[in-house]
């Protein structure tokens, strides 16, 4: 019998709400920075479309573009009900800003469906609300618990996720 050892990310889209904070944080830093192409590519079709679905581990993630303003609705794979406008963030008006902005909002999203609807695996997984952070991590105001961006980025600057990142880049 063959023993297929688990990668570390293939472990991350198997625990969802298991995942420590610190996981999630060093999850986000590695898929914003392994996706960047792919994101680019994701947020010039958003931006020329107005909608863009795509599927991370057991969900489904739909964004919508209206106003300058990007949302995202998220649900279970074979569910027909969307979790609707998780979370939206208000685009500059430059392009470059606009793809950059783009691109930590998807790592920030697939994060939350991970957690969410993860892949089946050994551990059990409440079926209950939708959770997500008042603050995405690309928000300085996350790392200060909402008390400013200056505390928050003091707070980030101790935040040391470098052997997460290499674990999950190693997968």
């Amino acid at each position: 019998m063959h023993n297929k050892t688990v990668s570390y990310f293939e472990e991350c889209l198997r625990l969802g709400e298991w995942l420590s904070e610190a996981d999630r944080r060093a999850l986000y830093r590695y898929l914003l920075e392994s996706n960047k192409i792919n994101y680019g590519v994701q947020a010039n079709l958003l931006l020329k479309d107005s909608t863009l679905s795509k599927k991370i581990a057991n969900g489904e993630i739909l964004y919508s573009l209206k106003d300058n303003v990007v949302s995202y609705s998220a649900r279970k794979n074979g569910s027909s009900a969307f979790e609707e406008n998780v979370r939206q963030v208000k685009l500059h008006d430059f392009s470059r800003l606009q793809i950059k902005k783009l691109n930590k909002f998807f790592a920030q999203t697939e994060v939350e469906v991970i957690w969410n609807y993860p892949l089946e695996g050994r551990n059990f997984q409440e079926e209950g609300s939708y959770c997500i952070h008042s603050y995405p991590y690309f928000d300085l105001r996350y790392f200060s618990n909402g008390r400013g961006r200056i505390v928050g980025l003091v707070n980030k600057l101790k935040i040391d996720d470098t052997d997460l990142r290499k674990k999950l880049k190693a997968s």
